[in-house]
């Protein structure tokens, strides 16, 4: 049986990015990566908007603010070092109404407070000079916004990580944890591993490995797709850098928004539809175990009772179904585009916790347990975050 100091169970980018830091940290320890996929970012990591995010949404003191604004500019120094692909092109947030002018100052607040460089309001006519085609009243201006290539990114922090000496064990799912004497003895679809500390970075399936260990019982994942649609390549000047509406900041989600590419595309989405399996990427897609595991657990009902998360799921679901509903927001930001004018790209799926009341958890979650280490939340912007974070997380584990 094999046997390693650090088992790092997830091969997305919180799981490469912490061996890589492990390794850098603890050049001399035993270190390996197990991934049931063939390859890294296969899910989330690899299939999400690959926004930098500034750091002006997350609220002042959350471990989202803390790490927001440093793994934006580490992100990038990093991208710039390594070949990575980055696109520095800032965001845009827009309010269309007077209404939202308020939610606009509040979103200023938290990024100043959060130390995020050169945020600014600007007014309708420096929405033009900056976005010629967007609309507004007022918006707010976040220069450090920026676009990563992020299944890139992953693979160069796995590069990283291989050449530091840690093993990736690719294609290998974990199938059950049990503690043994002082440390851990790991099933897998190959075999068995032992190992004395077990760190948990295995996103859309992080609560079940978590509750093998009695650790993260008050939580469950439910899985949220995002669905994009890409615009023609020919109108792709339409917009300069990313373009955003003004959040419902009661909800950790961000809503339809306009992204430049590294690669010079545009993209508009995501949206946030209840997803019937933690890895059903397709509308109709449906995954029964997942489907029955949720219809029997309390905290995904509790969630379904508010009725605005009611209103807000009823709203996601016919964006999902209707291209014209989806596009009718994302044409009050930006316009010059019609619906002819897109084909609907490849979904992603959001790993959102709940807890025991049903609502939403909007900070990343960490618990440890015994040796072992489980990151239960890392959501948006968790890839922005994800190089000052594994840092943190190897300061846990020492």
């Amino acid at each position: 049986m094999d046997s390693f100091d650090y088992l790092v169970i997830g091969g997305g980018v919180m799981g490469c990015a912490l061996a890589r830091a492990l390794a850098l940290k603890h050049p001399s320890a035993k270190i390996a990566v197990l991934e049931k996929e063939t390859k890294v970012a296969h899910h989330t990591s690899g299939r999400n908007s690959g926004v930098v995010h500034a750091g002006y949404n997350q609220k002042p003191g959350t471990l989202k603010a803390r790490f927001c604004v440093e793994g934006n500019r580490r992100l990038v120094e990093y991208a710039r070092a390594r070949g990575v692909p980055i696109a520095e092109t800032g965001i845009l947030i827009v309010a269309r109404a007077q209404g939202e002018r308020a939610t606009l100052e509040e979103l200023l607040r938290r990024g100043r407070e959060n130390g995020v460089p050169n945020l600014r309001l600007v007014d309708g006519a420096e929405i033009k000079r900056l976005e010629p085609n967007a609309s507004g009243v007022a918006a707010l201006h976040a220069p450090s916004g920026a676009a990563v290539d992020s299944a890139f990114f992953v693979e160069a922090l796995a590069e990283d990580a291989r050449a530091a000496g840690v093993e990736f064990r690719l294609g290998e799912g974990v199938r059950r944890i049990d503690e043994i004497g002082k440390g851990y003895e790991v099933r897998t679809n190959r075999g068995r591993i032992a190992a004395t500390r077990v760190i948990n970075c295995a996103g859309l399936h992080a609560d079940r490995l978590a509750h093998q260990l009695g650790a993260g019982l008050p939580y469950t994942i439910v899985p949220f797709r995002g669905e994009f649609y890409y615009l023609d390549a020919a109108k792709a000047g339409l917009i300069r850098s990313m373009i955003y509406s003004v959040p419902d900041i009661r909800y950790p989600f961000l809503g339809v928004h306009w992204t430049r590419t590294v690669h010079g595309k545009v993209k508009v989405g995501p949206n946030a539809v209840l997803a019937m399996g933690r890895e059903a990427y397709g509308t109709f897609q449906v995954q029964p175990v997942d489907v029955a595991r949720m219809a029997f657990d309390g905290r995904f009902w509790r969630m379904l009772a508010g009725s605005e998360f009611r209103r807000l799921a009823g709203e996601n679901l016919k964006s999902s179904l209707s291209k014209t509903a989806f596009l009718k927001h994302a044409f009050t930001l930006v316009h010059g585009a019609e619906a002819s004018d897109f084909t609907k790209g490849p979904s992603g799926i959001r790993a959102q916790l709940v807890d025991t009341e049903g609502k939403l958890v909007d900070d990343i979650v960490v618990e440890k347990k015994g040796a072992s280490l489980h990151v239960l939340n890392a959501i948006s912007p968790g890839l922005t975050c994800s190089l000052p974070f594994a840092d943190h997380l190897v300061g846990q584990l020492d």
